[in-house]
């Protein structure tokens, strides 16, 4: 299974440790498909993607200057989870009014209990505008730049989390109707509550389609190494399949003693890499001569990683 199959996918992921440069071979991938009309996406708390295409990039979706049918989006979690809670706000005060025990409690509790954070909202409601940015339809293709694994693996686990927080509330409502004998037909607060479980199992169904790609990036060291076997477990485990590793910034092949040194070190780290993940389709790409930023070093980089 050659890289270039990656170009094929409608949805493509790029995951690994902090630093191996993700970034970077999404953003290359994203040059590599056009003329296709592309949306590449960053989801990791700390943007980069902006410095890596050298324009300014926020949580609105722009065209990038000098290349043709290319779009850019930065998501900020944190605002998408704002603008969630101000459109449903009436929707979630609904869902307290209407569970059981709410009565025990007085109207200062419910708004403090209205304001506390969920554990991991501000990330699935990052996933969720991606996913209504997808819905849309306006692009041919969609790459992703994710955080670093730690916070990647995180966010696979939270559809689970959602759903069962949601569940919490709807049988909690079960509960209410049942003593208020209100056996009345769903009200919007019920919509609610089935379009949030619908956008959780829609994220994980996503990931597992024919249509997408998870690819992930590393580099001849020992820890990422380590990290990027947690990263590869954890993706087959929630049946996410895992087909293309990319190791990348390998020293290039000079005649200097340190040099020499220094890919005698990386040729052992490798063939434990192959070893390793064996049933994966290993791309291996030499250090590049400068930052890989900017338009044209990222064509550059796109030829020479789908050469």
């Amino acid at each position: 299974m050659a890289i270039r199959d990656i170009l094929k996918r409608d949805f493509i992921l790029f995951g690994g440790k902090g630093g191996v440069g993700k970034t970077t071979c999404a953003a290359a991938t994203a040059f590599a498909l056009l003329p296709r009309k592309t949306l590449v996406v960053s989801t990791d708390p700390a943007h980069s993607l902006g410095d890596c295409l050298g324009q300014q990039i926020g949580d609105e979706i722009i065209q990038i200057d000098q290349a043709e049918n290319l779009y850019a989006l930065e998501i900020s979690a944190e605002n998408t989870l704002e603008r969630f809670k101000v459109d449903y706000r009436r929707q979630m005060r609904r869902l307290l009014e209407t569970s059981a025990g709410i009565e025990h409690l007085t109207v200062s509790e419910r708004e403090k209990l209205l304001s506390l954070p969920v554990p991991g909202a501000d990330e699935v409601m990052g996933l969720k505008r991606l996913m209504d940015v997808m819905d849309e339809g306006n692009f041919d293709k969609y790459i992703v730049d994710t955080a670093p694994t730690g916070h990647t693996l995180r966010l696979l686990s939270m559809p689970d989390i959602f759903n069962e927080w949601i569940d919490v509330f709807y049988n909690l409502r079960e509960k209410h109707r049942f003593h208020e004998r209100a056996f009345s037909r769903p009200d919007r607060a019920d919509e609610f509550l089935l379009s949030l479980k619908t956008s959780a199992a829609r994220l994980r169904n996503l990931l597992r389609a024919e249509k997408a790609e998870f690819v992930v990036v590393a580099a001849a060291e020992r820890l990422v190494i380590e990290e990027t076997e947690d990263l590869v477990n954890e993706l087959l485990t929630f049946g996410i399949p895992v087909r293309h590793l990319i190791v990348n910034k390998l020293f290039p092949d000079l005649d200097a003693d340190f040099a020499r040194a220094r890919r005698d070190q990386e040729q052992k780290l490798l063939q434990i890499i192959r070893n390793t993940f064996s049933q994966m389709e290993i791309t291996e790409v030499d250090l590049y001569p400068t930052e890989p930023s900017g338009i044209e070093n990222l064509r550059r980089f796109a030829s020479m990683l789908y050469k």
